[in-house]
């Protein structure tokens, strides 16, 4: 694993931030890391990179932990937020000539590829961009070395359609030789390149798996039942939220494996039936999964 945290936890006075943080990030993947705003993923980035220290658990990235990341270390990871300071006076040209200074493996050729692309205006004063146009500006900084590790915190918030499109291009580019660590409080601006993912809640992780594999395990599950029926106390454990309503049934299968065994389950429960079982998106398994861990959260409390 590039990145891996174990019971990883953070407080600020009485406010728990993070708590008992299990990541782990395979080497290669573009993960994302979704979650809504409060949820933890800021300071679980800045953890990564050194930049805030937990108040306990284990952190490694790159192999190293990450409060002992030497400067060759850090020359192999780029990090990028939305609230990035930029020398204000400085042109994107000109903050580029003073990068290229620091990194030994910064590529210009890929540089001017990414503005091109990004339409980057690099005669232009920093201060002078747009939201849009300071995001492209720090992403192509976090991409022309050519980073084994990028870190990219809520990119894509406050953008437009097509400045998003541009800089998930410009990502998509990269995603063969840099593992891609991406947060984001929406889901649908990240879920067409991204291979893994996890969710946070308020300070929790509440899941996190291949995407390919989620997609496979997750239907949601409309039956036609022959006659009324009542709610079986033996149904599967990977059958979520069911509800009956006169003579029909819905219900989220998260271990679905094909149409014939669905069938044969609920032939064994509810006789002759007919069924229809939906693909889902990422974001509607998402609501379902909070929802569910928030509901056994309360059962377990009461």
């Amino acid at each position: 694993m590039i990145i891996q945290t174990e019971q990883l936890n953070k407080h600020y006075g009485r406010v728990e931030v993070i708590r008992d943080l299990n990541l782990q990030v395979p080497e290669g993947s573009a993960f994302a890391l979704v979650g809504t705003n409060g949820a933890g993923k800021t300071t679980t980035m800045r953890i990564l990179v050194n930049i805030i220290q937990p108040d306990s658990g284990n952190v490694t990235v790159l192999g190293r932990d990450s409060q002992q990341l030497r400067q060759a270390d850090l020359m192999q990871i780029g990090y990028v937020s939305e609230n990035q300071e930029l020398p204000e006076r400085l042109t994107i040209a000109q903050y580029f000539s003073y990068l290229r200074s620091l990194y030994p493996n910064w590529d210009r050729g890929l540089e001017q590829q990414l503005c091109r692309r990004m339409d980057l205006p690099t005669d232009r004063a920093l201060s002078k961009l747009s939201h849009g146009m300071r995001m492209k500006t720090v992403l192509v900084a976090g991409i022309a070395f050519r980073p084994k590790l990028l870190i990219l915190d809520e990119p894509l918030s406050g953008m437009d359609t097509l400045t998003r499109d541009e800089v998930i291009e410009g990502l998509l580019e990269q995603a063969d030789e840099t593992t891609i660590l991406i947060s984001s409080h929406e889901l649908a601006e990240i879920e067409n390149f991204t291979s893994h993912i996890a969710f946070m809640d308020k300070g929790q992780m509440y899941f996190q798996e291949s995407i390919e594999s989620m997609r496979d395990r997750f239907r949601d599950v409309h039956v036609t039942l022959s006659a009324q029926k009542i709610l079986p106390v033996d149904l599967p454990d990977d059958w979520l939220s069911p509800e009956i309503s006169g003579h029909m049934l819905r219900f989220i299968d998260t271990g679905f494996t094909d149409n014939q065994y669905l069938y044969a389950q609920l032939s064994h429960y509810f006789g002759a039936v007919q069924v229809d079982a939906e693909v889902m998106s990422l974001r509607e398994i998402s609501k379902v999964l909070i929802r569910d861990a928030r509901h056994q959260k309360v059962e377990a409390a009461a």
